[in-house]
């Protein structure tokens, strides 16, 4: 029963509808890495292939209630067309990036990450690299970064 209630609870919600109506293209997540709960906040950003774009920022190790909010915008063209290219570019479809060892993943700090989906296949983008991969994610991360409006990014994602 609780399963049924949860699909039906998700089905009714604003970003399960916008699912339904277009494609999802792009997903980028950052957080504030490993801090105490009133410090702590993460980020889920889904851009969708008709430009539609979905925020959901959550404080304190929430996932949903008063600690989340969730802010709709719209990309434009070119940016939607920049992530395709920049992900395109990078190679990762033919050749995807390498998750740096365990023992090499740095302790404390923030961290993105996120996916592309381009002509059905899924790309990652992971947020720890190898050295020799850091530069083909870089760029499809930093175009997906450049498409989420300005206003939600200094708001909702810690920037300067």
């Amino acid at each position: 029963m609780k399963i049924l209630w949860l699909a039906f609870t998700l089905a009714l919600s604003p970003l399960a509808a916008q699912a339904q109506d277009a494609e999802v293209l792009a997903e980028y997540w950052t957080d504030s890495g490993s801090l105490p709960p009133e410090y702590a906040w993460d980020t889920n950003v889904t851009i969708f292939a008709d430009g539609k774009l979905t925020l959901k920022h959550c404080t304190g190790y929430e996932t949903e209630g008063p600690a989340c909010k969730t802010r709709t915008a719209k990309v434009t063209e070119d940016q939607l067309a920049a992530i395709r290219t920049a992900a395109q570019e990078s190679g990762l479809a033919d050749k995807p990036a390498t998750q740096v060892e365990d023992d090499m993943i740095p302790i404390g700090g923030g961290v993105s990450g996120g996916y592309v989906l381009l002509d059905g296949q899924k790309i990652d983008l992971i947020a720890f690299p190898v050295e020799a991969d850091a530069a083909r994610v870089r760029p499809v991360l930093q175009a997906i970064h450049d498409a989420i409006p300005e206003r939600l990014r200094h708001r909702f994602m810690d920037e300067s």
